[in-house]
């Protein structure tokens, strides 16, 4: 079977980047800092490398058309009941197949709620990394902040909780 860079039966399902193994070991590094659903083929009795992301899986080259359209299925099955929001260095937050791009300030702000998603991240932490932007470190700045995160997460289908006086999650809406 011929190998396409991507896999997508539809628009609504989140694209798979095929990646040929070892060969392409670079395209891997690239689709893996941007959280991108991955399908190694392992070709000519390669090993795979050892992931234990729910978002990479691998098949063995050569393989039938019915077992890569189940393998596609089943990563992203195993990657939906996993979601989390994926924050890359250009300032996209990636949640699901949906994408919305983020300031240099909010993308400060969200890094620590992206890598804890789902658990408290202390008000006073996230008012130390503002202060180190050089913005007004103020509980009033914090909060504006904070509301335009909400805004910005809300077409992702994520929100941002506020646990009274100690601080912010993220989660899934």
């Amino acid at each position: 079977m011929s190998h396409t860079s991507t896999a997508q039966t539809s628009s609504v399902e989140e694209k798979v980047h095929v990646v040929r193994w070892p060969l392409e070991a670079s395209k891997l590094e690239q689709h893996r800092r941007t959280g991108a659903l991955r399908l190694l083929v392992i070709e000519n009795g390669g090993t795979p490398p050892v992931s234990t992301d729910v978002r990479e899986d691998w098949v063995r080259s050569p393989i039938t058309r019915e077992d890569f359209a189940a393998r596609i299925s089943a990563l992203r099955a195993r990657a939906a009941s996993h979601d989390v929001p994926v924050l890359d260095h250009d300032g996209l937050l990636r949640y699901g197949s949906r994408v919305v791009p983020v300031s240099p300030t909010e993308t400060y702000l969200l890094r620590p709620l992206v890598q804890r998603f789902g658990s408290l991240v202390a008000r006073h932490e996230l008012l130390t990394l503002l202060s180190t932007r050089g913005s007004t470190a103020s509980r009033n700045a914090l909060d504006l902040h904070v509301m335009r995160i909400r805004r910005r997460v809300l077409p992702l289908g994520l929100r941002v909780r506020t646990a009274s006086r100690r601080g912010y999650l993220l989660e899934g809406g």
